[in-house]
């Protein structure tokens, strides 16, 4: 039997916003596993940008790109705060500092000089959630004769989440595991932040996965309304909104996406604030 790795995602900004304004980023490694089946390791990574500091959006991005580029040939970063994590740590510091070197440079070569309030947000720095997860058939080989189970391994900084759903179970949640404990400080990355205290903050979790299961990856905003719901539902019941979900990480659906959105925050269960939804299926 052969077994595989699919990945779907969607990034939807929030309303009111355009997608180029949107603080929301992902990234798999392979990309092929966006469109097709992968029988080899897959990374998935998604980050929340904080709005309130500056370069949020570009922060993002370069944690999701570096992270699932490092987490597909170094695996051992996400397996605990030991001497890859810190050394990758120390790394994504330097590439960010290279950036905004540039970013500035660029700012006066165009006449545009930093002004002084910007000058002070950049001491501050930019600040972003981090979720990474690495997932594996037993062997590296497309045909797993007798290996029905697969490993995987999670590394998060903030609020956004991860969900293991067997059937139509969840089975595992990470890092958050109540609704209630979502709040509006949550610990994030920040691009000067001192490396000892990213270590301490940042949790691991690993596991294993039978063919079949599928993990679900959100941003806070959704992963609070389906932490919420799921406590609120009979089990019986909880196949209704999973296969709905699973509807919404299709490409073709995702105006169908937006609109179930607006209609949430209209009602005010859902909080306006870029979505990022990604839904891994293992299968054999």
């Amino acid at each position: 039997m052969t077994y595989s790795i699919t990945v779907k995602a969607v990034v939807i900004p929030k309303q009111g916003n355009s997608e180029s304004e949107c603080e929301d980023s992902c990234r798999v490694i392979p990309k092929s596993s966006l469109s097709k089946k992968c029988f080899g390791p897959v990374v998935a990574v998604i980050s929340d940008g904080a709005s309130e500091s500056m370069f949020a959006q570009a922060w993002s991005t370069m944690i999701t790109r570096r992270v699932a580029h490092r987490a597909y040939f170094v695996p051992e970063i996400l397996t605990g705060p030991g001497p890859s994590f810190r050394h990758f740590m120390n790394q994504l510091a330097g590439h960010w500092e290279r950036w905004l070197a540039r970013y500035i440079d660029q700012r006066v070569t165009d006449g545009r000089p930093l002004k002084w309030y910007e000058e002070a947000k950049l001491a501050s720095g930019a600040f972003a959630t981090l979720l990474a997860v690495r997932l594996e058939y037993g062997h590296s080989q497309p045909v797993y004769e007798g290996k029905e189970d697969g490993s995987w391994h999670a590394a998060a900084l903030g609020d956004s989440c991860i969900f293991q759903i067997r059937g139509n179970e969840i089975i595992s949640l990470f890092p958050v595991e109540s609704s209630a404990d979502f709040g509006n400080t949550p610990s994030l990355l920040g691009s000067n932040a001192n490396r000892e205290l990213v270590c301490r903050r940042t949790a691991f979790l690993d596991g294993s996965f039978k063919h079949g299961d599928e993990f679900f990856l959100m941003t806070d905003s959704i992963a609070a309304w389906f932490l919420s719901t799921v406590e609120k539902t009979h089990p019986s019941e909880l196949k209704g909104i999973l296969d709905q979900l699973r509807g919404f990480s299709r490409t073709e659906n995702r105006s169908a996406f937006e609109s179930w959105l607006s209609s949430l925050i209209a009602s005010g269960t859902l909080r306006n604030d870029d979505v990022t939804f990604m839904h891994i299926r293992t299968s054999g």
